[in-house]
């Protein structure tokens, strides 16, 4: 079978965990990188022995011999990567959020389902087993009806007024919930198969002016937490606070569903056991494995009981999905488990809606596509 030939463009932290995650898919192989720092990509080549470089994106969107692009640079320049990358006819596996604006991301969208191009957004928390197994007993009724969903994303990595760097600047309208709210938002709407309705959204700003490390000084206009009211499609109400000022919290991503049967949590740091709550009982928690989880989330289990399956493994297995998607054609399909630029609309429509509401103190209604 000839694999599909995967270019990855940027190589901060998230390039090279896409080229660990495409290794590990049978269908793919990594044939180019890019980053604008010819060093970097020289050295990352070299230590991942990929055999093209270059440092110019447009150069290897240009080259015939690959077939998808996986855009994992800087906000800003997704949309212009992922546009002249459909137009070139490459299928693209782009990183959140998808655009700057939900008009761009409704544009994108368009533009790449026109050109039947296979469009994913890398949101990979959906991709844990656990997270598979609760929307699984949801869609099949054993957890009964959906009464609400609660949760949490919170980081420590800008608690403190000397917390800077220059990313702070390259986040577009938002910066919390367009880097970590929009992951929580991404997997509540997955397990309950619904999008977000209407929101009423506080955000705060700790810190209107940060100090970098040589004493100089940065305004700061987007929010370090947001708390967040909601309510899905179906009328399912919840909640949830994103925050990056709260210590001691590493990458603490928490989804609570309380049914009238019985409730289900799952946090991202425990990413492979699902906490059931029933009343009268108690919890108890299920470590994800084969022989006890759904069948439709065998797939997702790929370690015995006990070997904790992780972030990189929900990377691979939405990495495994897309590239699944394009070999048997099903990319078009609404039923792909991974995330599309469809899903990263609605992300971005998310975050113009907490804007709105938080400026006019009031509920608003989610742009849907």
């Amino acid at each position: 079978m000839k694999k599909l030939r995967a270019g990855v463009i940027g190589l901060g932290f998230i390039g090279p965990q896409h080229v660990d995650a495409i290794r590990r898919v049978p269908q793919a192989e990594v044939v180019a990188l890019c980053d604008h720092k010819a060093a970097t990509v020289e050295l990352v080549c070299k230590q991942l022995a990929v055999p093209k470089s270059y440092t110019n994106w447009q150069d290897l969107i240009d080259d015939i011999e690959i077939d998808v692009i996986h855009n994992c640079t800087q906000h800003a320049l997704h949309d212009e990567i992922n546009r002249a990358a459909i137009l070139r006819g490459k299928h693209v596996y782009s990183e959140k959020p998808l655009s700057i604006s939900a008009a761009a991301a409704r544009d994108i969208t368009l533009l790449a389902s026109k050109c039947g191009i296979a469009a994913g957004v890398n949101h990979q928390y959906r991709m844990n087993a656990a997270v598979q197994e609760m929307r699984a007993r949801l869609q099949k009724g054993m957890a009964g009806r959906p009464l609400m969903v609660t949760g949490c994303y919170l980081q420590e990595s800008a608690s403190q007024a000397t917390d800077w760097s220059k990313k702070m600047l390259n986040t577009g309208i938002a910066r919390t919930i367009n880097d970590i709210g929009i992951h929580w938002v991404d997997t509540a709407c997955f397990v309950l198969g619904q999008p977000v309705k209407e929101i009423m959204a506080d955000l705060h700003t700790h810190f209107p002016i940060r100090t970098d490390a040589q004493g100089d000084t940065h305004e700061m206009n987007t929010e370090d937490t947001a708390f967040i009211m909601l309510r899905f499609a179906d009328g399912t109400p919840g909640q949830f606070v994103v925050s990056k000022a709260a210590n001691g919290h590493k990458n603490d991503l928490r989804l609570n569903l309380w049914c009238d049967g019985y409730g289900m949590e799952w946090a991202q740091e425990e990413p492979d056991r699902l906490v059931i709550g029933r009343k009268g009982i108690g919890y108890e928690t299920l470590y994800m494995n084969s022989r006890t989880c759904q069948k439709e989330v065998i797939p997702y289990v790929t370690t015995p009981m006990g070997h904790v399956m992780g972030w990189s493994d929900a990377l691979r297995n939405s990495v495994q999905a897309y590239y699944s998607s394009i070999i048997d054609g099903s990319f078009g399909s609404k039923e792909v488990p991974y995330c599309t630029f469809e899903d990263g609309f609605h992300g971005m429509a998310f975050v113009e809606a907490c804007i709105r509401s938080s400026r006019e103190r009031c509920w608003v209604e989610v742009e849907q596509l």
